[in-house]
């Protein structure tokens, strides 16, 4: 256009010189230079700014694309695409290296792509790219990502026996601090427990057992009777959590004891705001400990104090795991087993994440009795009736490994522990212990389905696992495996 319009300038000069050149020009006519210069230029300037004007690019929104990862796991990414101001006849493709995975047509709003045929500790890179009339039109920087690596099934096995001796022995839980500090609790009798001594003294059974690197040492943890904190006895223990190996809790359901590396201090102020016995605990330190019970029971200890916190279900809680003070999670099932239920934490509020009972709308994820769970950083996993869901912290997708496609027979869970979502394990009923690598479950065979024992906890380490119960001989049974 301003090619156009000086052209028509030349001419028009052009034109004034010859009328001059002619004679027929009259310059009289004209008040003076100034009146023959704007005569002719004004229309020239005017042409000029007109063109200017409308030749100016109109600066419309840039289409806004952007692509981030959510998770990675072994097999698996999401994805996360972020899609502004594109219209119907656009289209968004996503590139894998160089294998085309999408090509989303139409309007995109922002959505969470998931990427599920991957290799295990593998590099790969993604990108988006908007496409109009098969011509891109803007893409975006690349993301790369290394999925994680599987873990080997592999494990060398021990089995130790306690007990038996006077009664039966158990063991109901155990915390791994390292490969030479490990602490199970439970109750043990022996040959030499429940009994007088030679001062007529009683000898009672043993609540705990430690591994010291080299040998299980039988020991006992007093307790004192609240609330007056009078007769220590080392009653049998419910449950233990450990962070380190001089910060150590204990419960036989009713109180508390803490190892702080030198002294076991007894604390029976969790006995006056707990309405059923402590089956479990968990926490992010000492300053954020959670313990969750009989009867609905959870409560939070501070580190100065123990509160009650509502859980909304009188429903028996038998596990608890988080991955943080504003995310945690509660499961429980009534002793007939016939209701089951699941509770989200999000800081402030208890919620139910999930009810199972008789009556309601089977669940294609979680259904029959939630007996267990456990979360990594990413996932967290829940065993029930029909198998083990998995499903993403951030983003909320699913997964459901069946038992079917574990693997049978396997018997009822009673516990569940890893330390990634390729290294997770998950015990039981007549002997059972599975392992997840990151893609396949292994069954560990050491009993046939009728006279396998009852296993009621596990614990691990990136190379250790410990897993405790009760034998058919009423003994306590300790299973250590490592690589």
């Amino acid at each position: 256009m301003v090619k156009a319009a000086i052209a028509i300038y030349n001419r028009t000069i052009i034109f004034f010189l010859l009328l001059f050149k002619s004679g027929r020009f009259n310059p009289d006519l004209f008040p003076g230079k100034g009146m023959f210069l704007s005569g002719c230029l004004f229309p020239f300037f005017f042409l000029l700014a007109s063109c200017e004007k409308q030749t100016t690019p109109v600066t419309l929104p840039n289409p806004q694309l952007t692509l981030t990862i959510e998770d990675v796991a072994v097999t698996e990414a999401w994805l996360r695409l972020g899609a502004q101001e594109t219209a119907a006849e656009q289209q968004i493709v996503i590139w894998r290296d160089s294998s085309e995975i999408y090509n989303l047509g139409g309007a995109i709003a922002d959505t969470t792509l998931y990427d599920s045929v991957l290799l295990p500790a593998h590099d790969y890179t993604y990108r988006a790219e908007l496409h109009k009339d098969g011509q891109k039109i803007v893409d975006t920087e690349p993301v790369n990502i290394t999925t994680m690596d599987t873990t080997s099934h592999n494990f060398q096995w021990e089995i130790f026996e306690f007990g038996g001796v006077h009664g039966s022995s158990v063991l109901y839980d155990v915390a791994i601090v390292n490969e030479n500090d490990i602490w199970a609790v439970g109750e043990i009798h022996t040959a030499e427990t429940d009994t007088f001594d030679s001062l007529g003294n009683w000898i009672p059974a043993y609540n705990a057992m430690h591994w010291n690197g080299s040998e299980w040492e039988l020991k006992r943890v007093n307790f004192y009777l609240c609330p007056n904190g009078t007769s220590p006895t080392p009653y049998p223990i419910k449950a233990v959590y450990a962070f380190s190996s001089d910060n150590i809790w204990f419960t036989r359901g009713g109180s508390i004891v803490h190892w702080d590396g030198s002294e076991f201090i007894h604390d029976c102020q969790i006995n006056s705001v707990i309405d059923g016995s402590i089956n479990e605990i968990w926490g992010t330190d000492s300053n954020g400990l959670y313990a969750v019970g009989y009867a609905g029971t959870i409560v939070y200890y501070t580190g100065q104090f123990w509160s009650p916190l509502i859980s909304g279900t009188e429903v028996d809680l038998r596990d608890i795991t988080g991955v943080s003070a504003d995310k945690v999670w509660a499961s429980g099932y009534t002793s007939s087993f016939n209701e089951s239920i699941l509770l989200e934490f999000d800081g402030r509020d208890w919620q139910v994440k999930k009810l199972s009972k008789p009556g309601n709308p089977p669940d294609p994820y979680i259904d029959g009795t939630i007996a267990n769970i456990w979360a990594s950083q990413r996932f967290l996993y829940v065993i029930s009736g029909i198998g083990v869901l998995r499903e993403s912290i951030k983003t909320g997708a699913r997964r459901l490994y069946h038992w079917q496609e574990i693997g049978l027979p396997i018997g009822f869970s009673y516990g569940a522990y890893g330390t990634g979502d390729n290294n997770l394990f998950v015990v039981g009923e007549f002997g059972t212990i599975l392992h997840f690598n990151g893609i396949s479950w292994q069954k560990y065979l050491f009993f046939n389905l009728t006279n396998g024992p009852r296993l009621l906890s596990v614990n691990s380490s990136e190379n250790l696992v410990v897993v405790v119960g009760l034998s058919n001989g009423g003994r306590a049974i300790i299973f250590r495996g490592a690589q």
